[in-house]
């Protein structure tokens, strides 16, 4: 089960495979490319021009989390330097005061492979290849209780105990097709839209509703109980000849059950983003977009359940028996963005502009404050300040625009807060950094 536990918590950290992650602090560059990709219905540029990039268009990496770094690291409370918290020097009180009752982590990932596009005066269309992935971790504080407390028993002492709820690791990693096409009504308003095909590579959803577990030293082995559901979709692995009855640790320990494929998919999907920019007034616009309303149906590898309820059982890693297999297909929702944009441009110097973002998804909100000034025309520098569901943090971005080449860098999630040991206590995101170099003439 040590093993166990230790792979769920690796598996989260990895599988940097998420939801593209939206740059938001692009929102108050100016004579940015793809400005359509957080909101559809973004304005127009005054100059047309045609832009394409192959492998190295926009690139995006976020983990966010409400636990930092100082969440587990201490300083060694027997000597200099440093010592991780799962460690037998830190006792369980210490290192639980620092982890949250509920705890989060949420990394994403966006590849952009291929896009070409057009944009003119009062419209503007775009089709992109991307890879995509979107991952999700949730636990309870009494989960890194367990995992702390048994981890040390089990070394130490050859014992072990655990007793949490409500855990779940999910992942959808999908290749995407979108197409994209945005017009002006009238003068003053602009409405866009963007349609997705999605291909799943894998996907998988891990929720523990219930585990507890100890070592009877008496009887030497293990009991209790556990209430889980599994589900697996990959085309580089053939379904096992029979899973039902099998431990979740022998079936994948046992890889010679499945047989290996080449690449290939596994899963079908469709998305929309939809979006509205509107100008009131002269050097004011307002604007919405959704994005990603959608699906993702997968052909599963192990679409099952895993239940026990114990008194004895010789090792714990071979309890967590699959008691229902159900191979039909099942069905998992995009992970959806709302935002609401505000942005005026000031009328004593048009260079220099400021504005609002507003940000609604199932496990993020965020409100975020930017300002933008473009000494020339070919460069443009923001800055953004946001609080959301992680904590405060800070973006920047630059982006320049020379005749041919288009190339932008930034981040929304820069934190400079650290605790009393000089950790880095900051619970605004891990890390967020964007980057991408079109061509545009």
């Amino acid at each position: 089960m040590k093993k166990l536990i230790a792979s769920a918590i690796l598996a989260a950290v990895a599988i940097v495979a998420a939801s593209a992650q939206d740059f938001k602090t692009s929102y108050f560059l100016d004579n940015y490319v793809y400005s359509y990709r957080l909101n559809p219905g973004a304005q127009f540029e005054d100059d047309a021009f045609t832009f394409f990039s192959v492998g190295i268009g926009n690139t995006s990496l976020t983990a966010s989390t409400n636990l930092s770094l100082a969440s587990f690291v201490f300083a060694n409370p027997n000597g200099p330097g440093y010592t991780w918290g799962f460690g037998e020097s830190i006792s369980d009180e210490a290192f639980l005061s620092r982890i949250e009752n509920e705890n989060y982590f949420y990394p994403r990932l966006s590849l952009n492979v291929l896009t070409f596009g057009r944009q003119t005066a009062n419209s503007r269309f775009a089709i992109e290849l991307n890879v995509r992935s979107d991952s999700y971790f949730s636990a309870q504080r009494d989960f890194f209780g367990a995992f702390k407390g048994g981890l040390n028993e089990g070394t130490g002492k050859g014992t072990g105990s655990y007793s949490f709820d409500n855990m779940l690791l999910k992942s959808s990693n999908y290749a995407e097709i979108a197409a994209t096409y945005s017009h002006a009504i009238g003068d003053n308003l602009v409405v866009g839209g963007t349609a997705k095909l999605l291909l799943g590579v894998l996907g998988t959803s891990f929720k523990i509703n219930h585990l507890d577990a100890a070592y009877n030293a008496a009887s030497d082995d293990w009991g209790g109980k556990a209430d889980a559901e599994l589900q697996f979709s990959t085309p580089i692995l053939s379904t096992a000849s029979m899973v039902k009855g099998k431990s979740l640790y022998d079936v994948f320990k046992d890889f010679d059950n499945y047989g290996v494929n080449g690449f290939g998919i596994n899963g079908f999907g469709f998305g929309l983003d939809l979006g509205a920019t509107w100008k009131p007034i002269e050097d004011l616009e307002i604007g919405l977009s959704v994005l990603d309303l959608g699906f993702l149906s997968w052909n599963p590898n192990i679409n099952a359940k895993i239940q026990y309820e114990k008194a004895h059982f010789v090792d714990l890693e071979d309890a967590l028996e699959f008691v229902d297999v159900d191979n039909s297909a099942y069905t998992q929702a995009l992970n959806y963005n709302i935002h609401v944009f505000g942005k005026y441009r000031m009328p004593f110097y048009d260079k220099l502009s400021a504005g609002i973002i507003g940000t609604w998804q199932k496990y993020f909100k965020e409100a975020r404050f930017g300002v933008d000034v473009t000494p020339v025309k070919f460069v443009s520098v923001a800055a953004s300040a946001g609080y959301n569901t992680y904590g405060f943090n800070v973006g920047a971005a630059v982006n320049f625009r020379f005749p041919g080449i288009n190339f932008f860098l930034g981040t929304d999630s820069i934190s400079f807060k650290s605790n009393s040991d000089k950790v880095p206590s900051g619970r605004g995101g891990l890390t967020n950094v964007t980057a991408g170099l079109a061509i545009a003439f």
